[in-house]
């Protein structure tokens, strides 16, 4: 039997709230000289060892994001192997996916911490269609408002890809389930977990029926149906698990989906080390010609 482990990488778009208005999509604020927000997750996600990465974006925003990222990367761990004979035809490609929300959820569930588990159910759905072989074990989650030394995770690549613990970026004794945007991983117990506990707290269109009521029969004010739209990412997260999880500790982070936080950073002496422009590169499948 295999050991390979399939890790899916998770970048969350839609639904994600920045406090500050452009004509283009908050993901495409760029982070360094031609390098943007959403570019960033995509190469921390190959970074981390991901095969396969799902974006979550509705169809109004990813054709854009497709534009700017492609339909898949080099991973970057192989890509300039020089110790290797003939270390181009080792070079590994990471394809990436486009899932939006499930239209059942728009306006019931879809809060940002939505937007991972819809992904996790997306890659697995997906996966399992195919093969049962390729289905995902492990899950690292990317967020593109997040700005830290993405290649300090290159040391626990091992660590990320394995299926016995969780493992989560940690700055100031916080990680995502403080509600910072920090990348972790979960498995699918962890996802099953907090769906379940979304669906038993989150109102509904009725009230509960009474004790003499067969079917519910009261509805609830609009502004209270559905109170999962607006849950926080702290409270989708609470019940990924934390026993015996490896933590990375980082020495700077900034949240950039606030005004005050990108001019924070932007100011500041912590920058990101831009990677190859051949890493980043919107890279798109050729189509087969066909003659009828």
């Amino acid at each position: 039997m295999s050991n390979h482990v399939h890790t899916a990488g998770i970048i969350p778009i839609a639904n994600l709230k920045c406090d500050y208005e452009f004509a283009y999509p908050d993901v495409l604020m760029p982070v360094e000289d031609s390098f943007t927000a959403i570019q960033k997750s995509v190469y921390e996600c190959a970074m981390a060892g991901c095969n396969t990465i799902w974006i979550v974006a509705n169809n109004d925003l990813a054709p854009i994001v497709r534009k700017v990222i492609g339909d898949w990367v080099y991973d970057p761990v192989y890509y300039e192997r020089f110790f290797t004979k003939f270390y181009a035809d080792h070079r590994r490609e990471v394809p990436i996916y486009y899932a939006p929300i499930h239209p059942k959820d728009r306006q019931r569930r879809d809060s940002y911490g939505w937007s991972i588990l819809h992904g996790v159910n997306t890659a697995f759905v997906t996966s399992y269609r195919i093969s049962k072989w390729i289905i995902p074990q492990n899950y690292y989650v990317s967020f593109p408002m997040s700005i830290f030394d993405v290649k300090s995770i290159r040391e626990y690549r091992r660590n990320i890809s394995t299926t016995k613990n969780n493992f989560f970026i940690r700055y100031d004794n916080k990680t995502a389930k403080d509600g910072e945007f920090l990348s972790f991983t979960l498995k699918g117990e962890d996802f099953k977990a907090c769906r379940n506990k979304i669906n038993k707290t989150t109102t509904r269109e009725y009230l509960p029926p009474s004790q003499d009521q067969q079917y519910p029969s009261q509805k609830l004010p609009l502004e209270e149906r559905w109170s999962a739209r607006s849950f926080s990412l702290a409270e989708v997260l609470s019940q990924v698990s934390t026993k015996s999880a490896e933590y990375c500790d980082i020495d700077w982070y900034y949240d950039i989906s606030t005004w005050d936080g990108y001019r924070e950073y932007m100011s500041s002496d912590n920058l990101l080390e831009i990677p190859k422009k051949e890493l980043t590169l919107p890279r798109t499948h050729v189509n087969i010609p066909y003659n009828a």
